[in-house]
Parts: structure tokens; sequence; C-alpha cells
């Protein structure tokens, strides 16, 4: 006779069975444990969960590791509930507390954080106070690399950079320091002086992870729980961009931003299609249909669709120690839902139902992650 398990680890819990196997073939279940699952499903994160099903299991008929002659796995695909699956509609923030923006090709990387100055006060700031310098046209990139360059010399904590120019690289290459820049901003006279500002550019292939997250905007410009709650709307846009600007202004500044749902990228093999999330759920699983061979889909940057995609492939990529790059989201489903929006300016938390698009999406996934769960096991019995 033997003693065998069976672990099934689950969305929300982890239960492990216990059975006698004799040798006639018959099986008599034994016992049976449940506990809640650890980390995401279908991750490394699993085996502290499994652990304390299988002991608990194991204590409730008195056996211990060594008796079992077999432990057998489910094959747990990863499941990201709270992030693969979404409400897709627009949002609109009034009186946001930030602004931002992702251009091209920033230079430097990093995260900065300091007061915006503008640039040809730069070399008279005061010493000891942390600044990033905000820099027009008119400027050379040759000059502007010398001018940070000889602030730096004498002292003056110099940050990060916001240009108007597609100089980001150019002027990075020359610094003494490195710096994150952002570069491209068009309107660079908009851009609020004497106001706290954060900066962040991530390597080459990689994705932003500290103002693309509420919590790290809230540490960045120490907001209180209630700002907190509402720049998460601005974070979740951002998800995915390379770089970013986020500058906090008095409240009233900026009455109101648009964030769209934005459109759905379906990259095939050799073709791409892109349909507005707008259009429904309908339109949108009809032009999934009409790409064959779908290598990718990706959502556009700067909107609710594309920070939703992102923080998937982040998530995954995260999970499997891969590149975001390297993670592929080959299918997805859209169905027309509701979603609950504030009344702006309501006296009672009053809502309004509209029209939304709910999207599930799936990530092609390998074993490895449930080979190194088994391989772990192995290890430690």
């Amino acid at each position: 006779m033997r003693y065998i398990a069976g672990v099934d680890i689950g969305n929300a819990t982890t239960e492990t069975a216990i059975a006698e196997w004799h040798d006639d073939g018959t099986v008599h279940f034994i016992g049976r444990a449940l506990m809640s699952t650890t980390g995401i499903k279908g991750t490394v994160q699993n085996l502290h969960g499994v652990f304390s099903s299988l002991k608990r299991c194991l204590n409730s008929v008195n056996l211990d590791y060594s008796d079992l002659s077999l432990i057998r796995l489910n094959e747990a695909a990863p499941v990201i509930g709270d992030v693969a699956m979404e409400t897709i509609t627009e949002t609109v923030i009034t009186e946001s507390t930030m602004i931002g923006h992702n251009p091209k090709t920033p230079g430097g990387s990093g995260i900065g954080v300091g007061v915006t100055i503008l640039y040809e006060d730069l070399e008279n700031a005061v010493p000891g106070a942390d600044y990033v310098p905000v820099i027009s046209a008119s400027y050379d990139f040759e000059d502007v690399a010398n001018g940070v360059n000889r602030a730096l010399a004498k002292g003056i904590s110099v940050k990060a950079l916001i240009m108007q120019k597609d100089d980001g690289v150019l002027v990075h290459n020359r610094l003494t320091e490195n710096l994150p820049i952002v570069d491209e901003v068009s309107l660079i006279d908009k851009v609020p002086i004497g106001m706290l500002c954060g900066v962040e550019v991530a390597p080459p292939g990689q994705i932003i992870s500290t103002l693309s997250n509420p919590y790290g905007i809230a540490t960045v410009f120490g907001l209180s729980p209630e700002e907190t709650q509402m720049i998460v709307p601005i974070s979740r846009a951002i998800i995915g961009n390379r770089s970013a600007v986020v500058i906090k202004t008095p409240r009233g500044d900026v009455q109101e931003r648009r964030i769209p749902a934005g459109h759905l990228i379906f990259e095939g093999d050799g073709q791409n299609f892109t349909v507005d999330v707008e259009s429904g759920a309908e339109r949108i699983m009809e032009t999934m249909h009409d790409c064959r061979h779908i290598m990718d889909i990706k959502g556009e940057a700067g909107t609710n669709a594309g920070g939703m995609l992102e923080k998937v492939r982040q998530t995954m990529a995260d999970l499997t120690g891969k590149l975001p790059a390297e993670i592929k989201i080959t299918d997805l489903l859209a169905v027309d839902t509701f979603a609950q929006v504030n009344v702006q300016g309501g006296i009672a938390h009053e809502y309004s139902m509209e029209n939304a698009v709910g999207i599930a999406a799936m990530v092609k996934s390998d074993r490895l992650q449930m080979e190194r769960i088994a391989a772990e096991m192995r290890d430690k019995l």
C-alpha cells in the first residue's frame, strides 16, 4: 500500500487530498485540507500555500512527508484576474493634480524629482534644493549640456530635464551625470514653473515602474489617501510608457483631462488591424477574427485600453522573469457591459450608468512556472 497526495492550486484556494493506493489497484481517500492560495495562481509564490495545505492534510491523518510515495500537481496556468479583466471606458478627471507626457526618444534613465525651473534661471538657483530645468527650443543641445554641467559643478542639484526639442539623447551623451530627460514637449510654455515634478525614464526595452503606480506617485509627491485615489486613472494611463513626466499643480489648475478608452491594435502575420474600443465589443471581435495568425495585441499608449494591456504584460513579465516585449497577448474576449461613473459635483456620491466594454486578455504561457514549483517541492522533500 502507498500513500498518494493530489494538490489542486486554484485561483483562491489550494486543496490537498490524500489517498491509500492498494496493491490490487483500489483507491481509498482518507483525508483532505483546504488553504488559501498564496500569490498568483500558477506561480512559484504558490509553494507556501501548497506546503500549508499538504501539511494540514498529513496531520489530519497522522502521516508525515516521508510516508508519501507520490505528489501530483495540477498544471495551473497563471490567472491575474485583478488586472487581466477590466471594464474599459473613457475616464474624465476634474481638478486633476497631475499631467503626464511620453515622448518617443527620451534620454538617460532613472527617476528624478525636483522643482521645475526655467533653464535660464538655473545658474542663479540656490543650492540645497532639487531642480528640474524646463528648456525651450531656443537653446542648442551643446549649450544646454554645458550649462547643466556647470550648474552641477557649482553644487546645484539637477535631478532631471524637460526639453521642447527632440534633443534628449544628444544632451544626455554630453552630461557628467546620468539624468532622466524627457523631450518633445511641444507646449513647453504650458509647463508650470516652481512646481514639484517627477521625471522617469526606463532603460531601452523596459517601461516605467514608479510613476505608473499610484502608490509610487503618492510617495514621490507626499499625497494624502484622498489625493492618491484621485490620481489612480492618471497612473493607469501611463502604464507601458518608457518615460513620463508628472507635475503636481495647484488644485484646479488643470480643470479637466480626458483619458480615452483608446484603440486596440491586432498585430498579425504581416498585417495589422486597429479598432476603437468605443465602437463596441461586436466590432472588436469582428476585427480580431479578420486578423489571421495573431502575433500580439497592443493598446494605444496613454489610454485606458493601453494601460490595461500593458499592466497584463508587465505582470506576466515579472512572474516569468522575461522582458515585457517578450510577453505576447495572443487572444482576448470583449463584451458590452455597463460601468458606474461618479457624477462630478454630486453631494451624496451619486453615480450614473454608462456603456462600457469589458475586455479579458489571454497570454500564451508555458509550463515553466509549474516545473519550477515541482522542482522546488522535490528539493524540499
